[in-house]
């Protein structure tokens, strides 16, 4: 390749391991510590304060993932007594037709149902109060140091789907502090729309391209 591509070449991959298109793992534990430490290697972090990390998984043969768009909600309530409830909502949308998956007439088969197995990782100690949307019993269990929902849900083609979770988060907090929290996207995932809200009043929105630290204002 001429020099003259190498610099952009360079920056387009500093750029796709930033937003997680790209993840390293080396057999080396020096190079896999260094790794760990520019973000590259997609190890789900420890962290003092709000978490958030939703992980999903398509299970169906066809491609639909590639078809949906998913818009993030994140609401804290603040009790009088510090506590905080935290509802996560996310709304699922495939906008386009059906793919014809007769596979006898050699069609390829790419929009189809959605079968979303997914799993939200909060931290470590939250205690589910309500969920809605899951098509299966919505189960919870700690792992990797945090406490993770999981649950399942379909998106048809030219369909939308809800998936919505209530929670108590495992501190208190004073009312007017500031509330450290890191959100971390999947790998491979698309620049998903997220919005944050306090007491139901929007404080932020982005669209999730990289992991984010934010500092939130309760």
């Amino acid at each position: 390749s001429p020099k003259l591509y190498w610099g952009p070449l360079f920056q387009t991959m500093l750029d796709q391991t930033s937003q997680k298109h790209i993840i390293f793992y080396s057999f080396n534990k020096d190079a896999q510590s260094g790794l760990e430490a520019l973000n590259a290697s997609g190890r789900m972090l420890a962290f003092n304060g709000d978490y958030l990390h939703i992980k999903e998984a398509n299970l169906g043969g066809a491609k639909s993932n590639l078809f949906v768009t998913e818009a993030v909600t994140q609401n804290y309530e603040v009790k009088n007594d510090g506590g905080i409830v935290k509802t996560v909502t996310i709304n699922y949308k495939n906008p386009f037709p059906p793919s014809d998956c007769n596979l006898e007439r050699g069609k390829l088969c790419l929009n189809a149902v959605l079968r979303d197995w997914i799993r939200i990782y909060v931290p470590k100690g939250s205690q589910l109060v309500t969920s809605q949307g899951s098509e299966v019993k919505l189960i919870s269990y700690e792992e990797l140091n945090k406490t993770v929902f999981e649950g399942f849900l379909t998106i048809r083609p030219q369909g939308v789907a809800k998936f919505v979770i209530t929670y108590t988060l495992p501190f208190k907090t004073e009312l007017g502090s500031m509330l450290p929290v890191l959100i971390q996207k999947q790998p491979g995932a698309a620049d998903f729309d997220y919005t944050i809200e306090v007491n139901g009043k929007k404080v932020d929105s982005f669209p999730l391209s990289t992991d984010k630290t934010l500092k939130l204002k309760l």
